[in-house]
């Protein structure tokens, strides 16, 4: 086609040009064909007038064709050409409808594959990475394959945040899933992840970003599943995910079980050194506890799909959690100035958990393609009893015993309806609505009842060329929180976004965008109970927090390469009613933080984001630079803390090296600088991971892995503040072993034949407050 365009092209001039349009699919499958070749040439002498290739929904357009009698050549490996005969006339766009493409077989002796697979492309409001095989062979589950996406970071918690940020959403093929799913998936199914770092209005309006992982079509039917465990090499540090999964399906149903475990045991050492001082001296306190993290978790899951007829689905699912988080030890603390200056305890903790998720979902697609209806219903509850005991030995009482407890049950329940509906290939409009009805209590105090309703409303409208791509959207949340004796707030939320995408060319993009979200306190942050880590340092919940709003904005070019991608972001960030912990001395001399709304928190800066392949490598960076600064407000200033501005940045890089018989490399880093919180500013040592993996005829799956090694102390947590009149350092530090190794090991097993199988959406309540690693 190359070479007659260059021997028989010649111009051709008309006053009034029409264009070409239609779809390729395959006449078996009625799937989109993409990226196949269309020519249209005269019917008179055969000269090539113009070229072009589908996109990947199988859509293509020739524009700039005079009037005339054509011919339009359609071809593409593994299917038969077609020749079709066209006339256009003089009415703007001559619409070939769906050409049907018919599968040809071809016997090949040996077949010898060139090239790679395109790592990543910019699309309007999201980046889209393609898995590689690469990428396959260095992972043994959905959290290892997302270690090796820029941007993403997993922590050794297997905590999972995008561009610095935790308020993130996790979906599988549009329906939103936990961590805890990801972990159990076969990075086999997984075909592309799609980041979205300004999440349209039809996202909840506390989420900051999302994660969107898309699996192949075709799923196993039958029975299938897999089985994964980790097996630790020292007993200092206990870190196993074990997971299974059991699918069986026939014509109409699926039914599915599958297990998520989480046991990790390690030693802590939690370190505070605080200085106070006034026109009448100085004091110093030091404390320290060493502890045994024991945490643990068991999750199962249970289902089904239920396809009534070919355009509608039922599904239930359902999971139960039960979970613990202790740290045992002992604890100590010392403070100069007083006679009785030293303070000694032993630490034990009673954390029983147990968490529970229950969903109704149906969808119905109309005979357009996108046109479509969905409706879910969830409810999850959550009961918990925590407490730390402290037993010491007073001075006169003898053994005395401080308890901090907290004894919350948390109900909730919501019911979302969504309609999308494509207006022609260009237009496309979404819209739907939600409520959510949350209580929570305090078992341990009556006077503790807390209620929360949250209604949305919001709708997205989207337009497409073929040089760009708009798309506009409005969410409207009204929040009403209700605390028993004592106060009924109601918030209006509205929160607007947009992005536009202009295609520079077949290679490069520019995209600029613009998105609000809100940011809710959680539980533990509510809950006004007291809670004292040593004599001299107390805890409190504040009630009457409200909802951070947060705004962003961003200009991001991104250019393709080979098979490379890589892009540049200048970005905004604003985060207004920010809340962050106040420290404070009281007026017993002991140290008080309790959560506050303090101000706003402005960050603007530079990102770079990318993947490429050198030799035998494929390097996955990560670096995002820029200037943070906070305005205080009133109440903030009244409490000594001012205006900073100081510079940061976050970085991550990803690396996997692929040798001979399935062997494969992998290799990840992430660190970032000290951040400022208002007050305070939080700081982590560097984290990196080493993996060793081993296939064995494409089922079983062997490896070994190593965390952080050669460092035998990690700070995973920590921060610092000074004041006007008091400083205050606090570390959180894990023991390792020099070389912590663990093994892996995986395996996969499916019998009978191929079934779409539809993703679930998922919906949780986990917000305890963070103690330990």
């Amino acid at each position: 086609m190359l070479a007659a365009s260059i021997l028989s092209f010649e111009v051709i001039n008309a006053q009034e040009k029409q264009s070409v349009t239609g779809k390729l699919t395959g006449e078996k499958s009625c799937q989109a064909v993409p990226y196949a070749a269309v020519a249209l040439s005269r019917t008179s002498d055969s000269t090539l007038i113009r070229s072009t290739v589908s996109d990947e929904n199988g859509l293509f357009t020739i524009g700039q064709v005079p009037e005339g009698k054509y011919k339009l050549l359609v071809s593409f490996i593994g299917y038969n050409t077609v020749t079709k005969i066209i006339d256009v006339v003089n009415k703007g766009r001559t619409d070939t409808v769906i050409i049907s493409l018919q599968e040809k077989a071809i016997a090949l002796e040996e077949a010898v594959v060139v090239g790679d697979r395109l790592k990543a492309k910019s699309e309007n409001g999201k980046t889209t990475f393609l898995i590689t095989q690469k990428m396959l062979d260095a992972s043994s589950t959905g959290t290892d394959l997302l270690q090796l996406i820029p941007a993403i970071k997993i922590d050794l918690m297997q905590n999972i945040s995008l561009e610095g940020s935790q308020n993130i959403l996790i979906t599988v093929d549009g329906k939103e899933r936990d961590k805890n799913f990801i972990s159990q998936l076969d990075p086999k199914q997984i075909d592309k992840v799609e980041i979205i770092g300004q999440p349209s209005s039809n996202y909840d309006g506390n989420i900051t970003g999302v994660i969107n992982i898309i699996l192949k079509k075709e799923r196993d039917s039958g029975f299938s599943g897999h089985i994964y465990a980790e097996i630790p090499c020292s007993g200092s540090e206990i870190y196993i995910f074990p997971t299974y999964s059991l699918n069986y399906g026939s014509k109409k149903w699926n039914f599915y079980t599958s297990y998520n475990g989480e046991l990790t045991y390690l030693n802590l050492h939690e370190s505070t050194i605080r200085k106070a001082w006034n026109s009448t001296g100085s004091i110093e306190i030091n404390s320290d506890q060493y502890v045994r993290q024991k945490y643990w978790s068991h999750r199962f899951h249970y289902g089904f799909d239920y396809f009534l007829s070919p355009h509608d689905l039922l599904n239930f699912y359902a999971y139960y959690n039960p979970f613990s988080r202790e740290l045992d030890g002992s604890a100590s603390a010392q403070i100069s100035g007083r006679i009785n200056n030293n303070w000694q305890a032993k630490r034990e903790d009673t954390n029983i958990n147990a968490g529970s998720y229950y969903s109704l979902y149906y969808k119905h697609t109309f005979g357009k393609e996108g046109h479509e209806f969905t409706s879910e219903v969830t409810n999850c509850t959550l009961k918990a009893q925590n407490s730390t005991d402290y037993i010491y030995e007073g001075p006169e009482t003898g053994a005395v015993t401080q308890t901090n407890g907290v004894k919350p049950q948390q109900y909730s329940t919501s019911i979302r309806m969504d309609y999308a509906a494509p207006f022609s290939n260009k237009l496309t409009l979404s819209a739907g609505v939600k409520a959510r009805f949350e209580e929570l209590q305090n078992r341990y105090s009556e006077n503790f009842d807390y209620y929360q309703k949250i209604l949305a409303a919001y709708g997205t409208i989207s337009y497409k060329q073929l040089k760009y791509d708009l798309s506009i959207g409005l969410r409207t949340e009204k929040s009403v929180s209700d605390l028993k004796n004592q106060f009924s707030k109601s918030v209006l939320s509205v929160l607007p976004n947009a992005a536009f995408r202009y295609k520079l060319s077949s290679l490069q993009n520019l995209q600029l965008s613009f998105s609000s979200s809100v940011n809710r306190p959680d539980d533990y942050q509510l809950i006004p109970f007291t809670f004292m880590d040593d004599p001299y340092t107390v805890s409190k919940g504040n009630p009457l927090l409200r909802h951070e709003l947060r705004s962003s904005l961003f200009l991001e070019h991104s250019i393709q390469f080979k098979s490379n991608y890589f892009s540049t972001r200048l970005f905004y960030y604003r985060t207004a009613d920010a809340i962050s912990n106040l420290i404070c001395v009281n007026d017993t001399g002991a140290f008080e933080i309790q959560p506050n709304i303090l101000g706003t928190i402005h960050k603007y800066g530079v990102q770079f984001l990318g993947t490429f392949k050198l030799g035998c490598v494929t390097l996955n960076p990560y670096l995002r630079m820029f200037e943070l600064y906070t305005s205080c407000n009133s109440f903030a200033i009244q409490h000594g803390v001012g205006n900073r501005h100081e510079p940061a940045f976050e970085s991550g890089l990803s690396a996997v090296l692929s040798f001979k018989k399935d062997l494969a490399l992998s290799m990840i880093f992430q660190y970032s600088s000290p951040q400022n919180n208002i007050q305070d500013n939080s700081f982590s040592d560097a984290l990196y991971f080493i993996s060793l993996e081993k296939t064995f005829k494409h089922k079983f799956k062997a490896g070994i892995a190593s965390g952080i090694p050669f460092v035998k102390s990690f700070v995973y947590r920590g921060s610092e503040t000074n004041a006007a009149n008091f400083s205050s350092r606090y570390e959180g530090t894990a023991k390792m072993s020099t070389i912590p190794l663990w093994f892996k090991v995986s395996y996969q097993f499916n019998s009978g034949n191929k079934k779409d199988r539809i993703n679930r959406a998922n919906d949780e309540i986990d917000n305890l407050p963070r103690k330990g690693f």
